[in-house]
């Protein structure tokens, strides 16, 4: 746009009308580039969370097959006893006797990492064992395993993909470790 100054010499420039046209169009820009980083962060923030959830199955898993295989053996032989896990107050009587120090048992089973609560439960794959013992190549075997799959949630957290993350694995007698 040409405006002629009182001199009579043309300058150019842009008129109000414009300017604000250019300012809607960059805080529009704006708004979409913040919610675009904002849920990245958010997706980072909910990748790290199961990260650690991860993390604290495949540790109770680790602290689960170093306990010994008989009590843990017999504790599922209980068709009653499909997991192992403890209150965040504590681990009950039944449950206690599966460790060397129920106090360390109770600790891996209810971290709190971060200012955050999870819980952690080591269940039988009840089902899973009984395949494996009727299967005449992998009976022998069988018998020296317990399959297991280690579940973290985070306590106080709605039931999501999100709030927990699960773990399979094995809990081997001391003659195969």
């Amino acid at each position: 746009m040409l405006i002629r100054s009182r001199n009579g010499t043309e300058e150019s420039g842009f008129s109000l009308l414009e300017v604000l046209a250019a300012l809607v169009v960059l805080s529009v820009v704006s708004l979409v580039l913040t919610s675009f980083f904002t849920n990245a962060l958010t997706y980072a923030k909910g990748n790290q969370s199961k990260t650690v959830m991860v993390n604290l199955a495949r540790n109770a898993l680790f602290y689960m097959e170093k306990q010994s295989f008989e009590p843990i053996q017999a504790y599922f032989a209980d068709s009653s006893h499909t997991a192992i896990s403890c209150r965040i107050s504590g681990c009950d009587a039944l449950v206690s006797p599966l460790a060397e120090d129920a106090s360390i048992l109770q600790q891996i089973l209810n971290p709190n990492i971060n200012g955050v609560q999870y819980t952690i439960s080591v269940i039988y794959q009840r089902e899973m064992h009984n395949d494996m013992l009727h299967d005449p190549d992998q009976k022998n075997m069988a018998e020296e395993l317990l399959p297991v799959m280690v579940r973290v949630d985070r306590a106080g957290g709605t039931a999501s993909a999100r709030n927990r993350a699960e773990v399979e694995g094995y809990i081997a007698s001391e003659r195969v470790r």
